[in-house]
């Protein structure tokens, strides 16, 4: 399968691309953590309530709890007097049991007193001392919370392969599972490759440049929940390359950067052959074509462009997916998007996905487009300039200006530009 010094004969389609990674790659093992430590991970089991929420009846509104018949047909014009037999406030409980004729002022959240079934809203009554007049009626379970109205004990709240999310730390806590099951983090070793490459700190010679990919691929794999472990720089030599490739049984993936493409140091791909299993070399889309896939000792090792846009885009097309997989995340494919309306055309070759970086920018309820570039594999500018992608299928030669697009999005909380286009 080697291509050096010759060039890619033919590219694998991505989704073929995915289909062999999705054959190979395997979910790892599950572990319990605090439901503090929960954001982020995802579950290894489904997640039943041990309680019921809320855990009693409760006050929905500040008021006066008493029996709903007592208060049928009242009006402002007709109201009903009864006794105030006593106050409950919030956290409080007490026994107390409401008769008919009676009443019991109540706070927002406090539980409900026995034989009580509404509760009349206090901007709805008139007190004098220890009596108060009801002005509109109410009907049973009015402004009342009953037990296990947002969740009833035994109930699957979180199903297994749900990402957890701030409101699903909420939901732990609120159901008592204080510990929770999910699956382990990947362990994910990268190793940049490289003689031209050089630390940011250090000074540049004529020839060398900053190695950023170790960094960027890094905090990719923190954004997607994997436990990364940068390596130290590989120079471009049989030797190093073997030795890193032979550290990939300590992890549970390996990424290489660099050395994969048809160059005379790009060696990377040919050293996944000879050692493990190269499963493709080059794949149908643009930029990161060069990428490569195989397997070493049951690891997934992936061999990702020197260009660091290149390799970004990669990470998101195929590595990312893989990531997912490995933790049960079974809608690794699906992205957050929207559609908008491109202000400008997309040129694009047949055959191959163009990765077209996107700017949005937000008019009213509207979205347009911004292509920011499609060429530029060593650009990081575009990548960090960008809020998504527009994915120019193989078939299609294009986009033009004016029609509108799915633009898939680097991340769920970007901040969108707000101008007039």
């Amino acid at each position: 399968m080697s291509v050096r010094r010759r060039g890619f004969k033919e590219y694998t389609r991505l989704e073929d691309a995915l289909e062999i990674i999705r054959s190979e790659v395997n979910e790892i093992g599950s572990e319990k953590i605090s439901y503090q430590e929960s954001n982020g991970r995802v579950l290894a089991e489904n997640v039943k309530s041990k309680v019921s929420v809320p855990p009693f009846d409760r006050a929905a509104m500040d008021g006066f709890a008493l029996k709903a018949e007592d208060v049928f047909g009242v009006d402002e014009n007709n109201p009903k007097e009864l006794k105030i037999i006593g106050s409950i406030e919030t956290g409080v409980s007490k026994d107390i049991e409401v008769g008919k004729g009676e009443a019991v002022e109540i706070s927002t959240g406090a539980p409900m007193p026995s034989g009580a079934n509404a509760v009349v809203k206090v901007e709805d009554t008139i007190r004098e001392d220890s009596r108060v007049n009801i002005l509109s009626p109410v009907s049973p379970g009015e402004n009342v919370s009953s037990k296990g109205e947002d969740v009833e004990e035994g109930q699957v709240v979180m199903e297994a392969g749900h990402k957890i999310g701030p409101a699903g730390v909420g939901m732990l806590a609120n159901t008592k599972n204080l510990e929770v099951k999910v699956k382990k983090k990947p362990k994910v070793g990268i190793a940049a490759t490289g003689d031209e490459l050089k630390k940011p700190e250090e000074e540049l010679k004529p020839g060398e440049v900053v190695e950023v990919n170790s960094y960027t691929l890094t905090a990719a794999v923190h954004e997607t929940r994997g436990e990364p472990i940068r390596l130290e720089m590989v120079p471009d030599k049989k030797e190093s390359l073997r030795k890193t490739l032979e550290k990939a049984p300590d992890f549970d993936m390996l990424i290489f950067s660099g050395g994969t493409s048809v160059g005379k140091k790009d060696l990377v791909p040919e050293i996944i052959s000879n050692l493990g299993e190269l499963l493709f070399h080059g794949i149908a889309i643009r930029p990161g074509g060069p990428s490569a896939f195989g397997m070493y000792e049951n690891v997934p090792v992936f061999s990702l462009a020197g260009f660091p846009a290149a390799a970004l885009i990669a990470f998101e097309m195929i590595v990312k997916p893989a990531l997912d997989i490995i933790q049960g995340k079974e809608d690794y494919s699906e992205r957050p998007s929207v559609e908008a309306i491109l202000d400008r055309g997309i040129n694009s070759k047949l055959g191959r996905i163009d990765i077209v970086r996107t700017k949005l920018i937000k008019k009213e309820e509207s979205y347009t487009a911004h292509p920011v570039r499609v060429t530029g594999s060593s650009i990081l500018r575009t990548i960090t300039e960008a809020d998504g992608f527009v994915l120019v299928p193989e078939e299609s030669e294009g986009f033009s200006k004016g029609e509108q697009v799915k633009v898939e999005l680097f991340n769920r909380s970007i901040q969108i530009s707000k101008q007039e286009v």
